[in-house]
């Protein structure tokens, strides 16, 4: 189990009876699930990390933390098993949690079904003030803030971001890779900005106390709402065009505005979209080199870490192979169109994972205490590194939520 973690054993819904009150499924395992990532580091290295772990407080920007089935099971989504013996062994403190629904209903079921489970163990606390995450810190918990991946639920209501906050959000992305009322996304032909509405909902959530997201937003629509807030944003899981020209990777432009503001962002792997030419194939190396040039760019205080991984076949997950319970998105299963030569290279899911079977090194919120590793390995200072695991996303939850 991971360091002074008080996991007491309990599995979601396991208060109910299970084949009557529910459906179980055969789930995918949380630990061990493929080969542990090698990472050169020697016995003192290796203590190194454990320490940084134990004395600071370690922030996951974007993870889904649903444990998936180990096969097809359509239906699964209705009820969400979280992956409570994953979060024991991550090293984290505290997690974003992400919904990606997109309509209301979807949302409030997940929200509901979410604190339901939550309500019957005490392990897991729902962040809803920054105490929570300290205090889980101190208490060997692991705080998780619910966050919505796009705003498209509140359709053109911005009240309901209020409702929303009421109900335990703390995060919430503008919009997913498809436009919305409120912007555009990264995967549109064309990319109209933010939008009047847009505009409205961004202070509405600086005031309510939300952290804005734009990691799937189109270039203008993210470049607009860092200009638009009057609060740090984060970028939750993306990385730099600069070394991956596809449309899922922001231009350093907007980083170094959103920068400006005090914001952070947080280096992913998934999709499997920020390979690059140095690291052509998926792996937590691929993390780690968007890392250290954004934070040549940047400077140390306005990076962090959001894999955005999940416990299960993530790979299968974008071929809609065995989870096979997500919408075909970003190029597979839709009709294409031509683009512009100006355009950066589509995104195109299901083409980026035909040859990976999962991330080596981070192939689930489990191993998020591999970064770690990677950044002793690579050099960073102590100072650095807790920085870089919890303490820059802490600084911009300071900066958003009520006091």
């Amino acid at each position: 189990m991971g360091r002074n973690k008080k996991w007491d054993g309990y599995t979601s819904w396991s208060y109910l009876e299970a084949d009557r009150d529910y459906v179980k499924y055969p789930l995918e395992k949380q630990v061990d699930r493929v080969p542990p990532h090698d990472f050169g580091l020697d016995k003192s290295q290796e203590e190194r990390v454990e320490a940084l772990l134990e004395k600071n407080i370690v922030i996951s920007l974007h993870e889904h933390l649903n444990v998936f089935p180990a096969e097809r099971t359509p239906g699964v989504r209705r009820r969400p098993f979280t992956g409570y013996e994953g979060l024991a062994y991550s090293g984290m403190d505290a997690v974003f949690d992400n919904c990606v629904c997109s309509t209301y209903d979807q949302v409030i079921n997940f929200l509901g079904m979410r604190q339901c489970d939550y309500a019957h163990q005490g392990f897991v606390v729902p962040a809803l003030k920054v105490a929570d995450i300290t205090d889980a810190f101190k208490e060997g918990k692991v705080a998780v803030i619910q966050t919505i991946e796009q705003a498209s639920a509140i359709d053109r209501d911005v009240d309901r971001i209020d409702l929303l906050f009421g109900l335990g959000v703390r995060s919430m992305g503008i919009v997913y890779s498809e436009s919305n009322t409120l912007g555009s996304g990264l995967s549109e032909l064309g990319d109209g900005g933010l939008t009047d509405l847009g505009y409205d909902a961004v202070k509405r959530m600086n005031k309510t106390g939300i952290v804005i997201d734009v990691s799937h937003a189109g270039d203008r629509t993210a470049m607009d709402v860092v200009e638009a807030s009057d609060k740090p944003l984060c970028i939750s899981h993306c990385g730099s065009r600069t070394l991956t020209d596809n449309e899922r990777m922001l231009p350093d432009e907007v980083y170094q505005a959103m920068a400006k503001k005090g914001g952070v962002v947080g280096m992913e792997v998934a999709g499997f979209a920020p390979r690059t030419e140095k690291n052509p194939e998926g792996t937590i190396e691929c993390l780690l080199e968007h890392l250290e040039y954004l934070v040549d760019l940047l400077g140390v205080d306005y990076v962090g870490a959001g894999p955005d991984t999940l416990w299960g076949d993530h790979a299968g997950l974008y071929r809609g192979g065995p989870i096979g319970t997500v919408r075909p998105r970003l190029g597979n299963g839709r009709y294409s169109r031509e683009k512009s030569a100006d355009l950066p290279e589509a995104f195109d899911s299901g083409e980026m994972v035909r040859d990976l079977d999962y991330i080596k090194g981070l192939e689930s919120p489990s191993e998020f205490r591999n970064i770690a590793k990677g950044l002793v390995r690579d050099g960073y200072s102590d100072d650095e590194i807790a920085k870089v695991m919890g303490l820059n996303g802490l600084r911009v939850i300071e900066a958003c939520w009520p006091k």
